[in-house]
């Protein structure tokens, strides 16, 4: 089997084929040739556009054993009505990444298990590199439609780091998971998660709030409640459910 058909096998990129493979200082140097003809802008996604020319693009790939594994191939660059000269699109990687997609939803996983510095180390990669990547794939990953049929959520808050920095979360408790979150622990947070529900057009139907946070937090839930006046849960108003902090109430409680 020649070297090109075993990296093919091996790598997998997605609409390209392995042409040739040397090895250097920087590690195997994986060079590939895009497959599809339509050109399509990185940026906005538009077919078509002029040639603007062709340039030679790198992308740091998983590693080979010990070795770094780098993918390059020679790209057209695209004028774009609407982004301007732009790199054509190509499906191994994001736009504007360094790095394949491989590459970076290992990071955004490993970043969920471990700290930004042992992480960086592991992998070789600088410290706000690991920020950015895990920026790129949320937002690849994040379900528009998270907030749409929201019925029973939770609020909490959680340090993330010291000197008295929180992330306020919501939760929704039918599907198991946080659907928003922001910097902050008072009021005014727990406000923006509202009001992104009015910016996306969504009307609350909730039967429930659970809340095990700051008096602030919980004055905010109340205030919202009041806003959307006395309804019965059932009625799919807005039932609140509160409880201050290490005070979680049931619903279905007599007290």
């Amino acid at each position: 089997m020649r070297v090109t058909s075993a990296f093919n096998r091996m790598l997998r990129l997605p609409r390209a084929s392995v042409i040739d493979v040397s090895f250097g200082a920087e590690g195997v140097i994986v060079t590939v040739r895009l497959r599809r003809r339509r050109r399509v802008c990185s940026g906005c996604g538009q077919l078509g556009g002029s040639i603007h020319g062709r340039r030679v693009k790198r992308w740091r790939h998983l590693d080979l054993g010990s070795s770094r594994c780098v993918i390059e191939c020679e790209l057209r660059r695209l004028w774009c009505w609407d982004c301007g000269v732009r790199y054509e699109a190509v499906p191994w990687a994001r736009a504007d990444a360094p790095y394949t997609r491989d590459f970076e939803d290992v990071v955004a996983w490993l970043a969920q298990q471990m700290a930004k510095t042992p992480l960086a180390g592991l992998l070789r990669i600088a410290w706000d590199s690991v920020g950015r990547i895990v920026q790129r794939v949320v937002a690849d990953h994040l379900d528009e439609s998270r907030l749409s049929g929201l019925v029973a959520i939770g609020v909490d808050e959680i340090s993330w780091r010291r000197g008295q920095r929180y992330l306020t979360s919501v939760a929704d408790h039918r599907k198991g998971r946080i659907v928003w979150c922001a910097p902050g622990r008072n009021a005014q947070t727990l406000q923006a998660f509202f009001d992104e529900l009015g910016r996306r057009g969504l009307t609350p139907l909730l039967g429930g709030v659970v809340i095990d946070a700051t008096e602030r937090l919980s004055d905010r839930a109340d205030d919202t409640a009041a806003d959307a006046g006395e309804h019965d849960p059932g009625d799919g108003g807005l039932g609140w459910t509160g409880s201050r902090p290490g005070n979680l109430e049931d619903p279905d409680s007599d007290a």
